[in-house]
């Protein structure tokens, strides 16, 4: 019987497709030692956000697929799994309505202030006997704007960007410029887009910049202080992507010399964030732990759809979403 390592824990129904047909194995610690120490006789490792190094896949003779749970596949080492024909399977399609979701309701957070009114009240700071709500409102800087009719950047077109346009479009007429080179014109104008050729053409028009490209070299510190220069003022940028997408240390001076206006956080570099990060404790900026695909239902898809992946690999099936190096 396959033995088929889960670095970490998914979603039941996942676990339950493949234990009908392997034996499950749990690490202990889920890091690289843990794997070592577990990974020997497996056909098969299931990973959500733990690094698969070539050291991994050489101490495991029998691996014969690794199944990664997520969008992207930047946490296995891709090189050395095609050296050594290893096929990967992912899950690109399985969360693409949560986090456009998220993106939305973060872009309409920073335009209207939610998060900061919230707080105010909590803290009760806007209460008092002699003056009105609306007028405290205005004193503590709370005044917003509208959503109806700005202007939106998405880096990044595909499955999440393109969804997150097509919400934004529908609900509040915003204008929508894509900057994606692997997408064309004529695609992007079926979402409602218009194409912007050079990042640095984009940047200046929008109101609000969300990142849904993918991570690697290509991608690293895309947005940094000479792209965070060209925004306006009082813009927003939103990360749900992957942190090494933004200089960090660039956007925390952006933010701190009142660049850009604010910014959404939900990924960053090295993550988890290290205590004291300053993105951590700024008013301007919202932070959330890596969440934008923990719904019930992204959790269900991805688990059931890499348990699949991996068991169509390990029966000679052909899996639907295989990672070409």
């Amino acid at each position: 019987m396959n033995r088929i390592l889960l670095v970490e824990h998914i979603h039941p129904a996942g676990e339950a497709m493949l234990a009908q047909k392997a034996q499950l194995v749990f690490p202990k610690p889920q890091n690289e030692e843990g794997i070592l120490a577990a990974i020997g006789d497996c056909s098969a490792l299931v990973v959500r956000n733990t690094k698969i190094t070539r050291r991994i896949m050489e101490a495991a003779p029998r691996l014969a697929v690794i199944g990664r749970h997520g969008v992207g596949y930047d946490t296995v080492d891709i090189g050395a799994a095609a050296d050594l024909g290893i096929p990967v399977v992912y899950t690109p399609a399985a969360n693409t309505e949560s986090v456009a979701e998220i993106a939305v309701g973060f872009i309409l957070c920073l335009c209207r202030n939610i998060v900061r009114a919230h707080g105010a009240m909590q803290s009760e700071e806007l209460l008092s006997d002699t003056v009105t709500l609306p007028i405290m409102t205005k004193q503590r800087g709370l005044v917003n704007t509208d959503l109806w009719g700005k202007t939106l950047g998405v880096i990044g077109v595909g499955r999440i960007g393109s969804l997150v346009a097509r919400k934004v479009i529908a609900a509040f007429n915003m204008r929508v410029l894509g900057y994606d080179p692997y997408v064309d014109a004529e695609k992007l104008a079926g979402y409602g887009v218009q194409k912007v050729d050079r990042l640095e053409e984009m940047l200046p028009q929008c109101d609000f910049v969300t990142v849904h490209c993918s991570g690697g070299a290509e991608t690293r510190h895309m947005m940094n202080a000479s792209t965070l220069a060209v925004m306006k003022p009082g813009a927003y940028l939103i990360n749900t992507a992957r942190g090494t997408i933004v200089d960090e240390a660039a956007l925390v001076e952006a933010l701190q010399g009142k660049r850009i206006a604010g910014a959404a956080i939900d990924v960053y570099d090295p993550e988890p964030p290290r205590p004291g990060n300053p993105l951590l404790h700024r008013e301007n900026v919202i932070v959330t732990p890596h969440f934008c695909a923990q719904t019930e239902e992204s959790l269900y898809n991805m688990a059931t759809m890499v348990a699949q992946g991996v068991l169509d690999v390990l029966e000679g099936r052909q899996p639907q979403y295989l990672v070409t190096p």
